[in-house]
């Protein structure tokens, strides 16, 4: 009894913990809703945009579910299969034995088997005989059982497999249908990117976007730190982030395209982060540990994921095809967490990555070791 004071706590602190992280992720979701809509009204073009890199996004992460079930569905279908060639390995060999019995058993015939009892001098012997007459008759029924057991489990083992095979044809029609909304999706987008980029040129908005583009990310960050202060860890033990530096592997594999404190080419502007040139479709790595903070699309980033990892220094990650992680999950070191893709009207696929420190932008190329075109694929 003395126990259950404890159980009552701990499970009112679980419970405490689960109402702190939803009004975060109430708070978040408030703070996503408003930058998602932007501190000025947006043209029908980027409203535009971002309804199709979001769709594209969602698309993705069907795709990717639907690989996962077909792979899964593959390999218990591949088991099903083995155990019915066991199981008719099995048949054969029954089959084999039973008929050998039954041929024995007709070649001494009854009469045969009175003739072996009245032979028989001994009393003692005559009973050896009837056991063992006892014994063949009771091996022959329990392999007839046999048998008929394991055919019960071939025709059991036929109808998984028919249902197996089903829903894999099923599953193979979804992602046909999925991927061809998908190329869809992403030629209206490529011609839209076209159309904005013209306007742009155009109407000479493209420094004054990027400025508010840079601006509205400030915001974001400072609206976002500290953000779980208030919740209490419960990831288990981690090295600060502060120890990581110089030894943070790169988010992506790819070439680093743009440098961290460069210009962005006649704007002025500089990067407060570097691009990472990168196929299409690639996985992107959290660097380090850390809580999602923010996962949506923002204009300018496109499809952002930003992690909290504590002690004010957050990574952001930019431009991406889909995001795998929602807000207030944990991420482990090293973990996929979104695909790379050109997602905020980017025209070449890749990863925008930034490291802030309080808000302040922090040179990747002081934290992570080597060069992100040597880092594992």
């Amino acid at each position: 009894m003395a126990v259950l004071p404890f159980c009552s706590r701990a499970a009112g602190d679980a419970g405490d913990k689960a109402r702190e992280l939803q009004q975060v992720r109430s708070r978040i979701q408030a703070l996503q809703e408003r930058f998602r809509r932007g501190g000025e009204e947006k043209t029908r073009a980027e409203r535009e945009l971002q309804r199709l890199e979001s769709g594209i996004g969602r698309l993705q992460q069907r795709l990717r579910t639907i690989a996962e079930e077909l792979d899964r569905d593959g390999q218990q279908l591949a088991e099903l299969q083995s155990r019915q060639q066991r199981q008719l390995e099995a048949l054969q060999t029954q089959r084999r034995q039973l008929a050998s019995e039954v041929r024995a058993a007709y070649l001494m015939g009854h009469q045969q088997q009175i003739k072996l009892l009245l032979n028989q001098q001994q009393p003692a012997s005559v009973g050896r005989v009837l056991v063992y007459f006892a014994y063949l008759t009771r091996a022959r029924s329990e392999r007839i059982a046999s048998l008929h057991e394991t055919l019960r489990q071939l025709r059991q083992l036929e109808e998984q497999i028919e249902q197996k095979r089903a829903r894999l044809n099923a599953l193979q029609q979804r992602k046909r249908a999925e991927s061809q909304r998908l190329e869809q999706q992403k030629r209206e987008r490529q011609a839209l990117v076209a159309r904005l980029s013209q306007q742009l040129q155009a109407q000479g908005g493209e420094l004054k976007r990027l400025q508010a583009d840079e601006r509205r990310l400030r915001e974001l960050v400072a609206s976002l730190q500290d953000v779980f202060a208030d919740i209490s860890a419960d990831s288990g033990q981690r090295l600060p982030f502060a120890k990581l530096k110089g030894k943070l592997g790169w988010p992506v594999r790819g070439r680093l395209s743009k440098r961290f404190g460069s210009r962005r080419g006649n704007s002025g502007l500089k990067w407060e982060g570097v691009m990472i040139a990168a196929p299409e479709g690639g996985a992107v790595h959290a660097v380090a540990a850390g809580r999602v903070a923010f996962a949506d699309w923002m204009r300018g980033f496109g499809l952002l994921l930003i992690i909290d990892h504590g002690d004010g220094y957050m990574s952001l990650y930019g431009h991406n095809e889909s995001l795998y992680k929602e807000v207030g999950e944990w991420v482990d070191s090293g973990e996929v967490i979104a695909t790379t893709g050109a997602s905020g009207g980017q025209t070449k696929s890749g990863l925008y990555f930034e490291l802030r420190h309080r808000g302040r932008p922090i040179n990747p190329l002081r934290w992570c070791a080597g060069k992100p075109s040597a880092r594992p694929g």
